[in-house]
């Protein structure tokens, strides 16, 4: 597994904070013709370079981010956000008068959005707070392995702000990664990295690219032109294609199915920056970044990718089976977009038909169904040293592989209590053979008041019958050849 907790990750640039207000529709206004949004929630979010410093900080780095922000409660509930998401140390800077940017998203069942309201910092404050931060760079880069140059075109990274930093971490040894937004490249001229979405190579080439050997020419022209040690440009559905001094390589997309295409990029600068920090070849960290964003895009708004989450996706597991962490969120986004959430659990040591009736009826329940899944040591642990039969991860595999399952997770304790308390489900189910009363977290999900449901066995089906029929059958198959 990827292990990016020594890598310290410094990230500059436009901070936002994005806030959600969600609410429920359900008529027209007499007053206008627009919808009335009867609020039920409301809920904050790093936003710009502050959702790069979070998602390194998912990715398990030591972040720091710097940027600007007023004094005012956005930039508290910013502060707020970007602590919540791990992010180790802030260094956010302003004169008096200084607006923290936010973006307000008015959304109805936590995906579909009616109306975004922009409060944009002032421009010449912003480029005094990067004045500022140009002057405390030496101290901001001294105990740092990689940096991020987060740029949104909102003021805060200044000319003379970028070309410091880049020459700095020249001097420094340190990678640069550079997500631009400037039309004219040139202000980049050095970094590491640059890693501009396709509008943007186009705009800097002045041309139209649109299959791979015209972005490969206009990748390898750039990287030239602008004395870079990589290019790499994002194409969304069409992969990324990077060119370095060893020449051009094209990543396909690892897309499975889109949600939201939000906050993309920031994934994408955000692994590089992880696997560049601690000394991963480029193609390799563009490989992890293309995986990364396949698995961003899946989710709604703007989705971190956890480390754990990444490794089983590299390693070509399903981004069905979750960590932990990676399933509170994903309960999570179920939740904002309204989705009731329905839970089981088992070993499923020998997957059969009675298996299957129970999770199809199970996915009834309910919007998304989790299957909480016993680990090795767990079904050891119940059911004694000779299972299970079938090891965890192909467990896992064939369970993700069922139309009805959307999500699975492992754990290893007896029970999934804990699990349970950490998705909060609005169903919980098991077999027939349970009682109502005594199935484990029953208690804390009426509590909530989600609901307990029993679902009828098939009969005679059982992994305990189905290895005494097999072994039935092979002391059969002994006496008879005797």
């Amino acid at each position: 597994m990827s292990d990016w907790s020594s890598v310290r990750a410094l990230v500059i640039g436009d901070v936002m904070l994005d806030r959600y207000l969600e609410g429920d529709v359900a008529r027209i206004s007499p007053e206008a013709p627009v919808p009335v949004v009867r609020m039920t929630r409301e809920w904050y979010r790093p936003g710009g370079a502050g959702n790069v410093a979070a998602s390194l900080a998912g990715l398990g780095c030591r972040t720091t981010l710097a940027g600007a922000a007023g004094q005012d409660p956005e930039a508290d509930r910013l502060r707020q956000a970007l602590n919540e998401a791990g992010v180790a140390d802030c260094v956010l800077v302003g004169p008096p008068g200084c607006r923290t940017i936010c973006k307000t998203r008015v959304v109805s069942q936590g995906q579909h959005q009616l109306l975004r309201l922009d409060q944009d910092g002032d421009r010449p404050a912003f480029q005094a707070a990067g004045a500022t931060l140009r002057a405390r760079l030496d101290s901001l880069l001294d105990t740092q392995d990689v940096v991020v140059l987060s740029d949104y075109d909102k003021g805060a990274l200044t000319p003379a702000l970028v070309r410091a930093t880049i020459a700095s971490c020249r001097d420094r040894g340190l990678p640069c990664i550079v997500d631009p937004k400037q039309v004219d490249f040139l202000v980049y001229a050095g970094a590491s990295l640059l890693t501009p979405n396709l509008l943007e190579a186009r705009r800097a080439v002045g041309r139209p690219i649109d299959d791979d050997d015209s972005v490969g020419q206009a990748a390898c022209e750039l990287r030239e032109r602008l004395g870079l040690e990589a290019m790499l440009i994002t194409r969304g559905a069409d992969g990324m294609t990077l060119a370095t001094a060893g020449g051009l390589h094209h990543f396909p997309a690892e897309v499975r199915e889109v949600a939201d295409v939000t906050g993309a990029g920031d994934t994408v600068a955000a692994v590089l920056a992880a696997c560049l920090g601690s000394g991963s070849r480029v193609e390799d960290a563009c490989r992890a970044a293309s995986v990364a964003a396949g698995i961003a895009v899946g989710h709604p708004g703007c989705y971190v990718v956890r480390a754990s989450e990444l490794d089983r996706a590299l390693r070509g597991c399903s981004p069905k089976v979750r960590s932990p962490e990676a399933a509170r969120q994903w309960a999570l986004d179920q939740r904002r977009a309204g989705r009731s959430i329905v839970f089981t659990n088992g070993c499923f040591d020998i997957l059969h038909a009675g298996h299957l009736a129970c999770l199809e009826q199970a996915r009834r329940l309910g919007d998304s169904l989790i299957v909480g899944l016993n680990s090795d040591a767990s079904v050891r642990g119940l059911k004694g040293p000779t299972r299970p039969v079938v090891g965890q991860d192909h467990r896992a595999a064939l369970l993700a592989g069922l139309s009805c399952v959307d999500a699975v997770v492992l754990f290893d304790g007896p029970t999934p209590e804990d699990l349970i308390r950490l998705i909060e489900p609005h169903v919980l189910v098991k077999g027939g053979d349970y009682a109502p009363d005594g199935i484990v977290g029953a208690d804390f999900v009426r509590s909530y008041g989600g609901r307990v449901a029993t679902i009828p066995l098939v009969p005679g089906l059982s992994t305990t019958s189905i290895l005494a029929s097999s072994r039935d059958a092979d002391r059969l198959r002994t006496a008879e050849s005797a």
